[in-house]
């Protein structure tokens, strides 16, 4: 009888002990997860006002804020729990107004936790809204 309670607790330690060693290793590959949402910079000589909206895969708005950058600022949004410790790529949609609709972007982004979206201002560029990503 203690022989088949010995072999039990194997067989039921062995499947735990496989799953954790499973996510350490891709933790330890892998790296950690970088902290931030977004990152946005006004790389422009003027001060703007930047409206960022991010949609989730069935198109509903999770996201809303507005933000008054000066020149060479910046401003991050953190990762929400469940994207920080997920292991799968999320679709998103960012949706960018700049100064109430004088420039506008929107792009469509594959975030994981080792990717971060980086939204760039430069107003006398050819377009004035950079939407990208950033991957460790």
């Amino acid at each position: 009888m203690q022989n088949i309670k010995k072999i039990l607790l194997i067989l039921l330690i062995i499947p735990i002990i496989t799953i954790v060693g499973y996510y350490a290793l891709i933790f330890l590959l892998g790296g950690p997860a970088l902290p931030n949402f977004f990152e946005l910079t006004n790389h422009d000589a003027r001060t703007h006002e930047i409206s960022v909206e991010i949609l989730d895969s069935d198109n509903e708005s999770i996201f809303k804020e507005s933000y008054k950058l000066h020149p060479n600022e910046s401003v991050s949004k953190e990762k929400t729990s469940n994207l920080g410790s997920s292991f799968g790529s999320k679709e998103y949609t960012f949706r960018i107004i700049l100064d109430s609709g004088s420039a506008e972007d929107t792009a469509s982004v594959s975030l994981n936790r080792w990717s971060t979206t980086t939204i760039h201002l430069y107003w006398d560029h050819e377009t004035p809204i950079i939407i990208g990503e950033i991957a460790v």
